[in-house]
């Protein structure tokens, strides 16, 4: 394996719990000066986009989800993914909790996400509170709406990533006490994110701007875009809370088809993109890692959904054969050059007329085989690899334009939302489905007169091809369908260690026997 070390980084927040001491320090400006200068608090503002990016797409978090989801597949020590994705001898993951303690290796997974969003919430209540409260304008009012526009959607991604992964937390705005802060439920704070989103989305309808294209790295976008944006995030929010698929049924899903009929995949189309500096400060991390097939693999799980008869499940001896897949998506598997020097590279057969726009095949067994022949598989992801050949100045090395939240991710949300809301439209259903399963994947045309449960399976396929390397996705998309995720497979986190003892509490976790399958209330 390649030494795939990172150099991104994110601040700590303390949030509460500890005693504060009121010595004013003359070489450093207050908060009140610091929220007074309006250069500042508009890079803040443009700030919280890529510490959220770095967060959602970061491994240290989003690496174990993954491979744990059996979507991806990895067996190397980084970022915990193999403890987190191994499986027992009894095929379950009954001795796999996550590690919340102080002196556990495993504890980083816990950390990640708590500690990226709420270091962006942090920064983006700092925009609102400098701009609604202290009424700073920067430069002038449509900046000063910008920056209030964007930090308002910050805060409501950054609550719904909370939501999304711990079973309580923190609900923080301008108006907040955070010497009396305390936890709300996961329930809770899935409420404020959509809430927030909601606010963010009418304040982009009402002012029109455009962001700098340094505040993703390499694209711009409209104050309509940013509306469509913040309503995609809310139906994500919704759609994607559930822990168990009775949660997944109590949905509001006429709600998500109304946000996602308002998404990025409803008139204009986009995605929502960043662009890579090779991961020194812009890092779409998990497709540095599951895009570069010598870092990670499609999980035999996925692979057999795409080709039945050439990709076995679990790993066979020997491995599988190369595929010949219905799917243009994997077609024959070939990728690189049509050069015979290419011949051989990582197991690879140079690229044909059915070479596949997203996988690739590859008879190179890259994982340990002590670690379990369970995680190897022939197949590797490279959709966002625009190079075509694995180059070191593309995404295998860090580099270049990806999305983080897809347009045909949005249409599966909308989909699914008609096939499940009471009174849905299996037309629109069918049709949503078709825009990756037809334009994409060249398959035979979802129709309404299938039915719901043979639409349901579609979407499901299309799910779990279109949702891979777009942050941890593809895990809150299995936690939620019955048979998802392994016996002992943790379906949410807990606080972190390191913030329970900063307020003196005790310590708990979940996942392993006899808690897997039992999230906290909903």
């Amino acid at each position: 394996m390649r030494n795939r070390t990172l150099a991104v980084g994110m601040g700590a927040l303390i949030l509460a719990g500890c005693n504060t001491l009121d010595v004013e320090n003359p070489n450093a400006p207050d908060s009140k000066r610091a929220l007074a200068d309006p250069a500042a608090i508009e890079a803040v503002a443009g700030g919280t986009m890529r510490s959220w990016f770095n967060t959602y797409d970061g491994m240290e978090g989003g690496g174990p989800l993954v491979t744990m989801a059996q979507t991806y597949a990895a067996s190397w020590n980084n970022f915990n993914m193999n403890f987190y994705s191994s499986i027992d001898g009894d095929g379950t993951r009954n001795t796999r909790a996550y590690q919340n303690d102080l002196a556990s290796a495993g504890r980083t997974t816990i950390i990640a996400y708590w500690q990226g969003y709420y270091t962006t919430l942090s920064s983006a209540v700092d925009v609102l509170t400098a701009i609604r409260k202290n009424n700073l304008v920067i430069t002038n009012a449509a900046n000063t709406k910008r920056a209030e526009t964007i930090a308002q959607l910050m805060r409501g991604a950054s609550l719904m990533g909370i939501a999304l992964n711990y079973d309580k937390g923190y609900v923080i705005d301008e108006t907040t006490d955070l010497t009396t802060l305390e936890y709300k439920t996961r329930k809770q704070v899935r409420d404020a994110a959509v809430a927030s989103l909601a606010e963010a989305a009418t304040l982009a309808s009402a002012n029109a701007f455009t962001t700098p294209t340094g505040w993703t790295n390499g694209t711009s976008y409209t104050n309509v875009q940013i509306a469509q944006l913040a309503k995609t995030m809310a139906a994500m929010t919704l759609a994607y809370y559930p822990r168990t698929p009775e949660e997944n049924a109590a949905v509001d899903w006429a709600a998500v088809s109304a946000l996602a009929a308002g998404g990025i995949s409803s008139g204009a189309k986009f995605d929502f993109n960043f662009t890579g500096d090779g991961c020194s400060s812009w890092c779409h991390e998990i497709l540095y890692w599951f895009n570069a097939f010598d870092g990670g693999r499609v999980h035999t799980r996925v692979a057999n959904l795409l080709d039945p008869a050439s990709q076995r499940t679990p790993y066979p001896n020997g491995g599988n054969s190369r595929p010949n897949s219905a799917d243009k998506r994997l077609g024959d598997g070939s990728f690189g050059p049509d050069d015979p020097d290419f011949a051989g590279y990582f197991g690879v057969v140079p690229k044909t007329a059915r070479g596949g726009t997203d996988f690739v095949y590859s008879t190179e067994e890259i994982f340990r085989p002590d670690r379990g022949m369970y995680h190897q598989s022939n197949i590797g992801h490279i959709r966002y690899d625009r190079s075509g050949e694995q180059s070191p100045n593309a995404i295998y090395g860090g580099f270049g334009v990806a999305p983080v939240i897809s347009r045909n991710q949005n249409d599966l949300l909308w989909a699914e939302a008609e096939l499940r809301r009471s009174g849905g439209n299996l037309t629109t259903a069918a049709n949503l489905i078709n825009n990756t399963r037809v334009d994409r994947g060249g398959l035979s045309a979802a129709t309404a007169g299938e039915g719901q449960a043979s639409l349901l399976t579609k979407l499901i396929y299309e799910q779990e091809v279109e949702l891979l390397g777009l942050g941890a996705a593809p895990y809150y998309q299995r936690r939620r369908v019955t048979g998802g995720l392994l016996v002992g497979t943790p379906r949410e986190m807990p606080v972190p260690a390191k913030e329970l003892a900063v307020k003196n509490q005790a310590f708990y976790t979940f996942g392993g026997t006899g808690i897997a399958n039992s999230p906290t209330p909903p």
